[in-house]
């Protein structure tokens, strides 16, 4: 039988997406997610530049509901479930990811932090 995944499409530019990517795989322990860069698509919806995407069962999620869906097939944070149910359901999951998402700090190629940054004294 042949296990369905789900895909996270994360933004490779975002050092917030990657790392949350880099710890859905550490806790992923029944193997259920797989993750791809958006940024490596030849065509992708203007839309994830905005907020995460997942694909499951020829489902797409995105936003709060995106991560909502990611808890789900985690049984390490299912404790958080009934508390990101009521979140959505008082209208401040969605807020807060929002506000986060519009707010994230983007490093295209690599994330580079201080330790790339080009010397302005070499031609």
């Amino acid at each position: 039988m042949e296990v369905i995944k789900m895909i996270i499409f994360y933004d490779s530019y975002c050092k917030m997406c990657t790392t949350s990517s880099i710890l859905w795989k550490k806790i992923d322990w029944r193997n259920k997610l797989s993750f791809e860069s958006f940024r490596l698509l030849m065509d992708y919806p203007e839309e994830m530049e905005k907020s995460l995407h997942v694909k499951h069962r020829g489902q797409w999620f995105q936003g709060y509901n995106a991560l909502i869906e990611i808890a789900k097939l985690l049984p390490l944070i299912w404790v958080l479930l009934p508390f990101m149910y009521i979140f959505k359901w008082v209208g401040l999951g969605d807020y807060i990811y929002k506000k986060i998402a519009a707010n994230r700090k983007l490093v295209p190629v690599n994330q580079c932090g201080d330790s790339c940054m080009i010397n302005p004294e070499k031609n």
